[in-house]
């Protein structure tokens, strides 16, 4: 009976911990396609239960929050000389919380919560109702708007996905002048133990990297954007054992592995995982910690 509960177990928080795909004699572009492809449907299946796992997510949205600005400050004419309707990007809205909260705080604006997982959108949209919130599926890296469209964007834990350089790119072409960017992000050292425990149990490349908090200072101060607050702060959760934290980052729908690496997890090396965390195990619990950048930029007038 006890080897049939870790094979449940196994097969519940694996069924996408392999990596996207074998790249080999892939360009490129497809490679990146199948990445946003297993991205999208992990997030899509996730909608349900993210809200509940979502500890992390929630913490961090509040922190970033707090870097919105008062009140809506950009300055942009259409053509017939008029000031367009106020309007918010949601940048991975995700269930929709977030772009209910910024609609509750600008009474003026238009909101549009924009995700790439269409289950997050459905679950937005039977879930959440409010007469100045929209929803837009859309990639952050080439967003379907036009240029000088939008007052301020906000993005929580939602761009670590994507190419930092292509973001900040799609960002300042769609923010008005004087638009203001909100955002948080992970950097280099998230998920650190566990990264290490794989190591110790003989597997490499199960943990997704991120770039350090330098080399995206440095691709920010390439940026067209107006740096008025780029900072790093250590987020660490703890948990009772493996098989609850697996099971939570599959809940978050954060389990894809973007490494051409890793193969199936069998029960041999989930034991090894076992004993490798418990050397970090501390009174809370077995930590997990995220290395978490948090911004606020601008557009220039």
């Amino acid at each position: 009976m006890n080897s049939i509960r870790i094979h449940n177990e196994i097969g519940e928080v694996t069924e996408d911990l392999q990596p996207v795909s074998s790249f080999r004699d892939l360009s490129k572009g497809q490679v990146n396609a199948r990445v946003k492809q297993r991205i999208a449907e992990n997030f899509g299946r996730a909608a349900d239960s993210y809200d509940q796992a979502a500890i992390l997510q929630k913490r961090v949205a509040a922190r970033t929050m707090l870097g919105l600005p008062a009140q809506l400050r950009s300055k942009y004419l259409n053509s017939k000389g008029l000031q367009p309707s106020q309007c918010i990007l949601d940048l991975g809205t995700g269930t929709g919380l977030h772009s209910l909260t910024l609609a509750g705080r600008y009474d003026d604006a238009v909101v549009i919560g924009m995700d790439l997982a269409m289950g997050m959108l459905q679950f937005a949209r039977e879930n959440t109702s409010h007469p100045r919130v929209r929803w837009c599926s859309g990639d952050i890296e080439s967003i379907p708007f036009q240029s000088n469209a939008v007052d301020l964007i906000y993005s929580s834990l939602a761009i670590q996905w994507c190419s930092f350089e292509k973001v900040l790119c799609e960002v300042s072409r769609v923010l008005k002048p004087g638009g203001t960017f909100v955002f948080s992000t992970l950097a280099e050292g998230s998920l650190k133990e566990l990264d290490k425990a794989w190591s110790l149990a003989g597997e490499k490349d199960r943990v997704n990297r991120f770039d350090s908090f330098e080399v995206q200072k440095q691709c920010l101060n390439g940026s067209d954007l107006i740096r008025q607050a780029f900072s790093l702060k250590t987020e660490t959760l703890f948990y009772p054992d493996v098989i609850t934290m697996l099971r939570s980052l599959k809940s978050l729908g954060v389990n894809t592995v973007l490494a051409d690496k890793g193969g199936l997890l069998t029960r041999r090396k989930l034991e090894a995982l076992k004993q490798a965390y418990e050397q970090v195990r501390q009174p809370e619990g077995l930590p997990l910690t995220y290395q978490v950048i948090y911004g606020v930029l601008q557009k220039p007038h």
